[in-house]
């Protein structure tokens, strides 16, 4: 018995130890892997500033901003823009991304003052280098209205039409200034219907007021609903009151009504 279980223990040693012989060494087994797709970079070339330029003075203290058309060497890369002004070295606005090499900035700019911008193109979160720097100055404030502004505040409990053609009565609007003392002054007593004010980037018609650029001849409700409260509106035109429908915007444009009697 002594023997038997000696002989017993070498033999399974040795099967223990030869597992595997006769074989050919195996190589370390390692994960199995998948390919990373990799997205590649579009080369965004830079847009250069075209107006204004060299301390040229900006038609207004809402400045118009404009840039040559940008591109990338990846045909499925939508390319945008983005415009930043500068007061000195501190970053005063950035326009976030635009389809379009043009911004007209929507926050009055200080009046007799200078400002440097620059802009460069984005697509899919991939950015272009930024432009040489630009310089514009700014003109005067605009001047306050001249007209009549009478008593605005019984035209209160009126509807639409009958409340825009009665405040136009006592301000008897003759340019775009004129026409914002009436749409500020409608807003304001359809504030409790939510009715405000819509900024207004380019085109015309715009006023500066209380650090915005507004439409001179619309008011803008909060779900984004404009109405026209002027038509023909502006220098040399008839500065008709009415309330027509005009529409929707993007709600970022609307603006809460403002006290008109603020300066």
């Amino acid at each position: 018995m002594t023997h038997r279980v000696a002989l017993a223990v070498p033999a399974v040693a040795l099967i223990v130890a030869c597992t595997g012989c006769g074989s050919s060494p195996s190589a370390p087994l390692t994960p199995t892997t998948t390919a990373a797709t990799v997205t590649p970079s579009p080369k965004i070339s830079t847009p250069a500033p075209q107006s204004p330029v060299n301390g040229q003075l900006a038609s207004s203290l809402a400045a118009g901003l404009t840039a040559s058309t940008a591109t990338a060497d990846i045909s499925s890369y939508v390319v945008q823009y983005r415009f930043q002004v500068f007061n000195g070295a501190a970053l005063t606005l950035d326009s976030g991304l635009l389809d379009t090499p043009a911004w007209t900035t929507t926050v009055a700019l200080t009046p007799n003052a200078s400002y440097t911008w620059r802009v460069r193109a984005e697509s899919q979160g991939f950015a272009g280098a930024w432009s040489d720097a630009a310089a514009f100055t700014t003109p005067d404030a605009p001047p306050a209205y001249s007209g009549p502004i009478g008593n605005w505040q019984a035209c209160a409990g009126l509807k639409a039409g009958a409340l825009a053609n009665c405040v136009w009565n006592t301000i008897k609007p003759h340019d775009s200034v004129g026409d914002l003392e009436v749409v500020k002054r409608v807003a304001w007593l359809l504030r409790s219907d939510g009715a405000g004010l819509l900024i207004k980037t380019g085109g015309d018609n715009v006023v500066l007021w209380q650090g915005y650029s507004f439409s001179a001849s619309r008011v803008c409700f909060a779900d984004g609903h404009i109405y026209k409260v002027i038509s023909d509106a502006g220098p040399g035109g008839a500065n008709l009151p009415g309330f027509a429908d005009n529409d929707f915007v993007d709600r970022s444009l609307y603006v809460p009504a403002i006290d008109p009697s603020k300066p």
